[in-house]
């Protein structure tokens, strides 16, 4: 690409980073954190031809992008309809160290100040996954580096960018696969006032870029422009620029992610409450999933609970979880078949016990929601009642298979089994005597897992 450089260019070596003099405030500076340094590197370079051929920054915006390629350094461009301006150099940078996309944000919005600021990261994102027994979820994965941002990092990424600039970010967006759950919007509510990002994967084009700036107006609000975002997105792949791909894309109001949390809290009460395993395992089976299949829609299970459980309670909770759903999802926007279930905000919900990570107690939302309390009084409500159920019967098959994948995420669940199973087969009785050495051995086994 065309090298084109400003006279009113200032070189600054020590952050690597060029603007002019000064720049009068603009409606909205609009700033991408492109990290293609992985296998992404030719959508990198076709998304800022992109944001170039639909006429980039002009009276009204400025349109900035900071890339990273896979062989080579990164660039900081200032976007025209002329080409991508490099104003500065910085050579090598770590995309995956949260204080690199600070410094972007920071830097670029106090050199092209406006009413409104954009913040895009653009790379892989990753679902609640487990790794060799490690947590990987995260975004901005820097295949030089081998670092990313974390979901706790993005925290105080935010902070630090608010603490830097007098105001939060006006729209925030991943650019990304699998970020739209409430566990990563959780850790950025105090830090944007708008969060656009996708439940499901992104097909490798991404955002449409020339829709997205090309299709600019100049008084659009935050909201109207996290609408905006949300709406060429789905229809570029609805037929549109992108083809046809089964996608979601969904923007959220913040400031409401207080009151979803404690309508939550309410509905996690309510099934605790009540004896809801075979309801709530029927839901989880039918579920809207996403390409990790522990990533669940939470409005969909929600619905699909408040079908089959009458309690009157009951009711009550999920009517209001779903009204404060209702309130932070602004706009959802879908395409294709096999996302139509998608209603814009994924959570985390593994179908078996093992699958659990224990880390996820550290999360903010895990540690001021009762979520993970709920998933977990679902696993021993289903599973014990299952297996005993299945062993009074002579069926030994599946707690063998629940020994075999048990470990150390499950403990809880396991020792709520062994004591629930004790009780049937050696206090109730009724069992046969080889039945009851197996269960013992068994037993016997899980403990040490």
């Amino acid at each position: 690409m065309k090298r084109i450089f400003s006279v009113m260019v200032v070189v600054l070596l020590a952050c690597a980073f060029c603007a002019p003099a000064s720049a009068a405030q603009k409606e909205w500076t609009f700033m991408v954190f492109l990290n293609a340094d992985n296998n992404l590197d030719s959508f990198g370079v076709g998304d800022l031809e992109e944001m170039v051929k639909a006429g980039g920054s002009n009276e009204n915006i400025n349109v900035i992008c900071l890339l990273d390629r896979e062989h080579g350094p990164a660039t900081l461009n200032y976007v025209t309809k002329d080409g991508a301006q490099v104003i500065g150099e910085p050579r090598e940078v770590d995309m995956g160290d949260y204080k690199e996309y600070v410094k972007f944000v920071v830097d670029t919005a106090k050199a092209y100040p406006a009413k409104h600021y954009c913040s895009v990261i653009w790379n892989h994102g990753s679902g609640w996954k487990d790794a060799k027994g490690e947590i990987i979820k995260g975004i901005s994965y820097d295949d030089e580096s081998g670092n990313h941002i974390t979901t706790n990092q993005l925290t105080v990424a935010f902070k630090d960018i608010e603490a830097a600039l007098g105001k939060k970010l006006d729209v925030f967006c991943f650019d990304a696969c699998l970020m739209q759950m409430i566990e990563v919007a959780y850790a950025m509510k105090d830090g944007c006032d708008y969060l656009v990002a996708s439940e499901e994967t992104e097909p490798g084009q991404g955002y449409p870029y020339f829709e997205i700036i090309s299709g600019f107006k100049k008084d659009m609000t935050p909201e109207v422009f996290a609408k905006h975002v949300v709406k060429e997105y789905a229809a570029s792949y609805n037929g549109g620029s992108a083809g046809n791909s089964s996608t979601t894309q969904s923007a959220l109001k913040c400031s409401e992610i207080n009151n979803l949390r404690d309508a939550i809290n309410g509905y996690c009460k309510a099934i605790i409450a009540g004896n809801y395993g075979a309801e709530c395992k029927a839901a989880l089976n039918s579920a809207q999933k996403f390409y990790y299949r522990t990533n669940i829609d939470l409005g969909h299970f929600v619905s699909l609970t408040k079908n089959s459980i009458k309690d009157e309670s009951f009711q009550t909770a999920a009517n209001k979880l779903q009204a404060a759903l209702n309130k932070t999802i602004v706009l959802n926007g879908l395409s294709g078949y096999n996302t139509k279930n998608a209603t814009g905000l994924a959570i985390y919900f593994p179908a078996s016990s093992y699958s659990f990570s224990a880390e996820y107690k550290d999360l903010a939302f895990a540690k001021d929601t009762m979520w993970e309390a709920m998933v977990k009084d679902y696993y021993k409500k289903t599973t014990a009642k299952q297996l005993v159920a299945e062993v009074s019967n002579g069926d030994l098959s599946g707690l063998m298979n629940y020994v075999a994948t048990a470990n150390e995420k499950n403990r809880e669940v396991s020792a709520d089994l062994i004591a629930k199973m004790n009780f049937r087969v050696f206090t109730e009785g009724g069992i046969d005597e080889a039945t009851q050495t197996n269960v013992k051995n068994m037993l016997g086994e899980l403990k040490n897992k």
